[in-house]
Formats: C-alpha cells, sequence, structure tokens
C-alpha cells in the first residue's frame, strides 16, 4: 500500500465512522449503549476469526503476552476516550460537538514533541488550518456552563493522541488483523461488565428484532471490521500525524449528514457562516498534509519498504489467497466447473450476509433501499469472473425473494445486476493490457469513470422495466436511488477494499491468475 491509496483508505475509515449516527438510528431508542458495544465487538471478532483463524493464531504464537498486552492497553485508552466523549457530547449540540472532537489533531504534535519525536512544518500548518475552523466554528456560540463540557472532550482528545501514537507504532510490530481481532475481542469484555453491572440479564434483556439484529451487524461489518482492520493497515504507511489530520474529515462528512439527512435519523444542522468556513478550513488543513511530502515522510520511504517486507511474514504469498478460494471451494483442486461453481457458492453467501441487513433501509418499499452490498460489483468482476457475475446478480434475485420484493422488473434486476460487475470484468481483465492495479491517482480515476459507467448501465436496464411495470413508483426517484447506490458505495468502499485485497491480503484479479 503506498501513500497515496493509504490516503484513500483513511478517508474511507473516516467515512465509515461518520455514518455511525445513521446506523445508531436504527437502534430502538432505550439500548444499553455498552451492550450495543460488547454485541457488535463480539460479531466483529466472530467475523474476523472466521476470515482469518490461522492468520491470528499465528501471531499470537509468535508475539504471546507482549502482543496481548499491547491490545489490552489499547483497548482500556480506547474505551476511556470513548466514554470521555459521550459526557463531553452532552454539554453541545451536534455540529459543535463534532468540531471539538477534532482538537485531538491539535493536541497530537504536541503530544509527538514530548514523546521527543519529529513533528513537519507542514503538519503544524495542517493543524493550525485545523485550529483555525474549530475556533471559527465553536467559539462565537460557546458558553460559561459548556466550558466544563470543554474540558472533558480536551482530555479525550489527549488521551485519543496517545492511543494513535500507541496504534501507529503497533501496526508497523505486529499483525494489523490480529491486532483489530484483539481490540474488538478486549473492547467485548470491557463492555461487558458495566454492562452486566446495569442490566445483569445482558442478551436476554435486549429487545431482539429484525431491525437491532440488522443494525448490530451493519456496526460489526462496517466501524468494527472493515474500517479497523483497513485503518491499522493503512497507518503503517501514514504517520500518527498524518492520520489524525484526515480523521478530522470526520467533521465535514457529519456535517453533510446532519445537513441532508431527514431528523428522523439525524438531528439536523442549519448550515451557518462559521460551520462553513470551519469546514473549509480543516478541508484546507487536510489538503496541505495530503499533498506536500514532508521531510520525514522522504527520507522515511526506504523505512516503508522493509516494514512491507517484514509484514509479509504473516501474509499468504502473492496470488495465493484467491487460489485459496477457489480450492476451498471443492476442497480439492479438481475441475474448472467445479471450482467455478465452489466459488460462485462462497460469493453468493458473502452476497447474502452482507446485503440482507440493509433491507431495513428502504428507500421505496419493495424496489429499492441503501446498498452497501454494491461495494461488491467491481471485486467480483475483477477478482473473479463470470461466477462473481453470477453471485452478484443471483445474489440480488434472493435479496429481492426473502425480503418481499420480488417483482416482474427482477428480471431486468438480475440482468443489471450481473452486468454491472461484468464491465468491471471485461476491462480489466479482458480488454486492458496492463495489470491491474490502484496504485496511481490515473488508475484510480479510471476506476471511478468505470463506477459511474456501471451505474448508469444499471439505471437504463432496470428504470425502463420498473416504469413499465409499476407507473406508480416515482421513477425519478428509483433512478438517483440506483444511480446513488451503484455510484457511492464502490467509491467509498471498493475502492479501498480492492487496495486492502490486492496490496496487503495477498489476492490477484483473474487475469494475473490465469495468465
Amino acid at each position: 500500500m503506498n501513500k497515496l491509496q493509504a490516503n484513500f483508505c483513511l478517508l474511507a475509515v473516516t467515512l465509515c465512522w461518520s455514518c455511525e449516527v445513521v446506523i445508531f438510528s436504527v437502534i430502538p431508542d432505550g439500548v444499553n449503549p455498552f451492550a450495543t458495544t460488547c454485541v457488535t465487538s463480539l460479531i466483529g471478532l466472530v467475523l474476523m476469526g472466521a476470515c482469518f483463524a490461522r492468520r491470528i493464531a499465528a501471531a499470537f504464537r509468535r508475539d504471546r503476552w507482549l502482543l496481548v498486552r499491547r491490545i489490552a492497553v489499547l483497548s482500556i485508552m480506547n474505551t476511556v476516550y470513548n466514554v470521555l466523549n459521550l459526557v463531553g457530547l452532552d454539554y453541545f449540540n451536534v455540529s459543535t460537538g463534532a468540531f471539538t472532537l477534532s482538537m485531538t489533531v491539535v493536541v497530537l504534535p504536541v503530544m509527538l514533541l514530548v514523546m521527543k519525536r519529529g513533528v513537519d512544518v507542514r503538519t503544524w500548518i495542517s493543524a493550525g488550518c485545523v485550529l483555525a475552523g474549530i475556533v471559527v466554528a465553536v467559539f462565537p456560540t460557546i458558553s460559561l456552563p459548556q466550558v466544563s463540557g470543554l474540558l472533558v472532550m480536551l482530555t479525550s482528545c489527549a488521551i485519543r493522541a496517545i492511543y494513535i501514537v500507541r496504534l501507529n507504532d503497533y501496526a508497523h510490530k505486529h499483525d494489523p488483523i490480529t491486532l483489530a481481532a484483539g481490540i474488538s475481542g478486549f473492547n467485548a469484555v470491557i463492555a461487558f461488565v458495566p454492562w452486566c453491572v446495569m442490566q445483569p440479564i445482558t442478551f436476554a434483556g435486549l429487545p431482539w428484532s429484525s431491525q437491532l439484529v440488522a443494525a448490530y451487524f451493519i456496526y460489526a461489518y462496517f466501524i468494527v471490521g472493515f474500517a479497523t482492520i483497513l485503518n491499522i493497515f493503512a497507518q503503517r504507511r501514514a504517520t500518527a500525524a498524518q492520520s489524525t489530520i484526515i480523521y478530522s474529515t470526520e467533521i465535514v462528512f457529519s456535517t453533510i449528514w446532519a445537513t441532508c439527512l431527514p431528523a428522523s435519523i439525524v438531528d439536523p444542522v442549519n448550515l451557518t457562516i462559521p460551520i462553513i468556513v470551519g469546514c473549509a478550513f480543516i478541508v484546507a488543513g487536510n489538503l496541505v498534509e495530503i499533498v506536500f511530502p514532508g521531510a520525514s515522510e522522504r527520507a522515511n520511504e526506504g523505512e516503508a519498504a522493509s516494514v512491507a517486507q517484514e509484514a509479509s511474514i504473516a501474509k499468504e504469498p502473492t496470488g495465493m489467497a484467491t487460489v485459496a478460494i477457489r480450492k476451498k471451494a471443492c476442497g480439492m483442486l479438481g475441475r474448472p466447473v467445479v471450482r467455478n461453481v465452489g466459488v460462485f457458492v462462497i460469493l453468493l453467501g458473502v452476497y447474502i450476509a452482507i446485503a440482507l441487513p440493509f433491507k431495513v433501509l428502504t428507500v421505496i418499499p419493495g424496489f429499492t433501499d441503501v446498498r452497501p452490498v454494491s461495494m461488491l460489483q467491481p471485486v467480483y468482476g475483477i477478482f473473479f469472473g463470470i461466477p462473481g457475475c453470477l453471485a452478484f446478480a443471483v445474489g440480488n434475485l434472493i435479496g429481492d425473494i426473502v425480503s418481499d420484493s420480488l417483482r416482474w422488473s427482477s428480471i431486468a434486476g438480475f440482468v443489471g445486476n450481473f452486468a454491472a460487475p461484468y464491465i468491471m470484468y471485461v476491462f480489466w481483465c479482458r480488454l486492458r493490457k496492463k495489470c491491474f492495479d490502484l496504485r496511481s491517482g490515473k488508475a484510480l480515476a479510471l476506476m471511478a469513470m468505470l463506477v459511474a459507467v456501471d451505474a448508469c448501465v444499471q439505471a437504463a436496464i432496470i428504470a425502463p422495466a420498473v416504469a413499465v411495470a409499476y407507473p406508480g413508483v416515482d421513477i425519478a426517484v428509483f433512478i438517483a436511488s440506483v444511480l446513488g447506490n451503484g455510484i457511492a458505495f464502490p467509491l467509498a468502499f471498493s475502492i479501498p477494499l480492492i487496495i486492502l485485497m490486492q496490496e496487503e491480503l495477498g489476492f490477484e484479479p483473474l487475469r494475473r491468475v490465469i495468465t
């Protein structure tokens, strides 16, 4: 993973974190927050264990109690600063609270100086821009009773700064997936204790429903699992200061959600000049940090390569992760048809597991919903070819059946959902001579263009069928939903997932495997 990819991944992580408020809106009121942390951490731990059991076991055998102690320290710091955040945020509205969270950007360089670590001039400039944004957005509206909340938030940010520095250090010394799984497990244990004290019947006391189960799985997939793993891998390439500055964009994303989403989901925020200017300063600080290389960064280019080489101890040999799925699919190598059927079944199971929880977030009942599973479109096409395309199309059809959304237009849905990954497969694995990767800005721009083409093709196939068969459906909203799902989720989540798979986990695009 190079610097450009790491920056993109950190932005994706921050976007995931900013969506927490949307996911929490699905959780019924009155559910104990410690229960939510405990259950989602457990689900995330099980998912990571199911996917990477041997890798995690090997890491613990290699690093033993040193790894356990470091994970425990990280988990305790994580818990403390999260609790302080909850206490401090009670003093502010959504927008002001989001800006105060970014004080970590200002505190962290100071922490680095105290720890006798160098800080680039670029980082001080970026931190100054973010600080200016906080001052502009927060201080004109702050009142005397909120000073206590500000002090609590400042303490939280100081602890979070130490947490980020330590996580960055440990990401270079231990396997990131094992760190993510360990933090998830410790967080579950730590959250269970106060939950058990406050609600002794624990799991039996939760108001279990399809809505609650869906929200917990969504949170476990994207916040506990995907975002945590992606963050630790990205921190291997980015500095602690750079990571923290990119995290500050959570304010910008949160402001967008609070402005655009309905009041039934988030507490609405009215855009004001101070908020807009504050967000602009934060974006400017990020551009300074990302665009202009620092002295320490230029000096450590060679060190990054050696770190990647050390990390390969825990990584499967190049290309073996993709081949392993094909082997696992049929037990032994066997005939190509058997392998392809096995791959299809595995990918179909992954699709359904990700897609079904989101059926509770409907846009047009019976026709369309919020579909983060669209992030699998490029992955299925580029890495698995025809079996992946079929798995994506059949998975969409099964989702329609299970959610009572099966319509005549589902035939067009099957065709459209086959075509989207197939376009990716044909372009990247058949037409383009250069081997697939996303290591340059040009490649990322090309991927973004194809994502947009994919979404337009899907809309062109499915929307006319819906309009003809069901004239009562608001076709403009339907098309907007198809385009939104088909563009937003592949751009935000598919690209970092592909970077993670190819650069860190040993997966190779289909063309390389067969050549």
